[in-house]
């Protein structure tokens, strides 16, 4: 009996330090930056409905990334065309994969399709059905969890969501939403 307690006493610490060891050996792999450093992604549902949203994201360090992202989407009677820069933390130190934070700047085209405002001007009959576009800047943050799926983790799928600020002056936006929420689910192929 002292003989399997002295034997179970020398072996816990050996597997402990192993377990421990090979955690550290994961960390580091990753830290390192192994596997895949880019990432193409679409959300393959919006183009059932005539839009369309797509990223490319790139890892920089192991906590950060940058990505370019771009959209198409009509809500309602306004169109939204964007073009973000994002700059996504990765608090876990494992790039493009796990949760993850962003903050984007971008350029944004607003169409408003709404048929009835009516311009008028100086003398002449109104102008009804006039669509007013503009271009502006724009704001966002978002939070996500993003997978690389496969024995070679090529496949990416995200989710994730949060708000986009339009940025001008009041006058420009009249009865146009200026603060919108944003939505990912995107699928796509690392490499």
């Amino acid at each position: 009996m002292f003989r399997t307690i002295r034997l179970t006493a020398l072996c816990v610490p050996t597997l402990t330090a192993g377990a421990q060891s090979l955690a550290q050996q994961t960390t580091r792999l990753t830290a390192r930056g192994d596997g895949p450093s880019h990432i193409i992604s679409v959300n393959p549902f919006l183009p059932l409905f005539g839009y369309f949203a797509g990223e490319y994201e790139q890892r920089v360090t192991p906590t950060l990334s940058l990505a370019i992202a771009g959209s198409h989407i009509n809500p309602s009677d306004t169109k939204y065309t964007n073009v973000d820069a994002k700059l996504r933390l990765y608090p876990s130190e494992t790039a493009l994969r796990g949760f993850n934070i962003a903050a984007a700047l971008g350029i944004a085209r607003i169409d408003d399709t709404n048929q009835n405002d009516c311009v008028i001007d100086l003398g002449f009959s109104p102008a009804c059905g006039s669509r007013p576009t503009f271009t502006t800047g724009s704001f966002a943050i978002e939070a996500g969890y993003q997978w690389l799926l496969g024995p070679n983790r090529n496949t990416a799928i995200t989710v994730g969501g949060g708000a986009k600020r339009y940025l001008g002056s009041e006058s420009k936006f009249r009865n146009i939403p200026r603060v919108m929420p944003t939505l990912r689910l995107t699928i796509g192929y690392a490499f």
